[in-house]
């Protein structure tokens, strides 16, 4: 077969004609094979697992994508509806948060309080008053008190502190009955006590400084008021200085008498006047003592005579003509 120029070019456009028409019919089938489109939206999930009694913050909660196709009604979508809400059933991390999962919005779990006592919210302006904000609920602490001004008043012994309770219950910080965060500004502790103690901490909180201390082998106290002196303490027992001596009494004292306008002052000492004479030498009681008139002490102003009356003032005549 002979191939003319005309012949080759025709062959070649063929060619080239079935290439195009094989990436065409190629793109086609691509397409129509193509996956669809799946439409994600992000939506706010736990990081950790939620214990039920936790209080909800933004520090608990991250956002994970979900299929809008997989998106149900009862799901949370903004950190809006699930912030301040207390969990009441364990929600797994990353995991949608349902409606069902959380209390209602300003509702929050009954207090689980022992028969007979008493739940009792106190506040606490630093964390450093509760172990900077490593005490949880549940756990027992000892409850110590300083009061205000407690430098102004000399039993103080220049500064004084207490035990109040030892070993009372932690029900809930900051409304939370797990574990949570503590407030920089102040948290609230809600403790388990008695009847007694619960007045004790009531007066107390107005009263001074109310701070907490931890211990890890820490009981259950007896639900009492710690008084013992093991459980004070002093500045001057801190520093160790010695008391102050208690100043000298004087060993007598002065007593003053007024009869109408005159008046005795007499000066006793060890239970007699100056004179000598003893209390005990005074007649009993009913008879008519003798009168005697005591000697004032010589610094006492002589004030025993009797007042003189009053000067008398000239009445002026009365004027009859102008009755007239």
């Amino acid at each position: 077969m002979r191939y003319t120029p005309a012949k080759v070019t025709l062959l070649m456009f063929a060619v080239i004609g079935g290439l195009i028409a094989a990436f065409v019919a190629k793109r086609l089938l691509a397409t129509e094979e193509e996956p669809p489109v799946v439409r994600t939206r992000n939506i706010p999930t736990p990081i950790a697992e939620l214990e039920p009694g936790t209080v909800v913050t933004e520090a608990h909660l991250g956002v994970a994508p979900i299929e809008e196709s997989a998106l149900e009604s009862d799901m949370l979508l903004s950190n809006r509806s699930i912030v301040g809400r207390v969990v009441k059933v364990r929600i797994d991390p990353l995991n949608p948060i349902r409606a069902a999962d959380l209390y209602p919005p300003g509702e929050f779990p009954p207090i689980d309080v022992a028969e007979g006592s008493r739940a009792v919210s106190i506040s606490l302006r630093e964390p450093v008053e509760m172990v900077d904000g490593l005490v949880s609920p549940g756990q027992f602490v000892d409850v110590h008190f300083t009061p205000a001004n407690n430098t102004s008043d000399e039993r103080f012994r220049g500064g004084f502190t207490m035990t109040l309770f030892k070993g009372v219950k932690v029900l809930a910080i900051n409304r939370s009955i797990r574990q949570g965060g503590v407030d920089q500004a102040g948290s609230t502790v809600t403790f388990e006590l008695t009847p007694q103690q619960a007045n004790v901490i009531l007066l107390a909180r107005e009263k001074g400084t109310i701070s907490l201390s931890y211990t890890s082998d820490q009981q259950r106290g007896d639900g009492g008021v710690a008084v013992a002196s093991a459980d004070r303490a002093t500045l001057d027992e801190i520093l160790g200085l010695a008391p102050l001596p208690e100043p000298e009494k004087p060993d007598y004292f002065n007593s003053e008498i007024y009869q109408g306008t005159s008046r005795n002052a007499l000066r006793f000492r060890d239970g007699r006047l100056d004179d000598g004479t003893s209390n005990d030498d005074r007649p009993a009681s009913g008879s008519t003592p003798p009168r005697r008139t005591p000697t004032p002490p010589t610094d006492a102003p002589d004030d025993s005579r009797p007042a003189e009356p009053p000067a008398e003032v000239p009445v002026p005549p009365r004027d009859v003509t102008a009755a007239r």
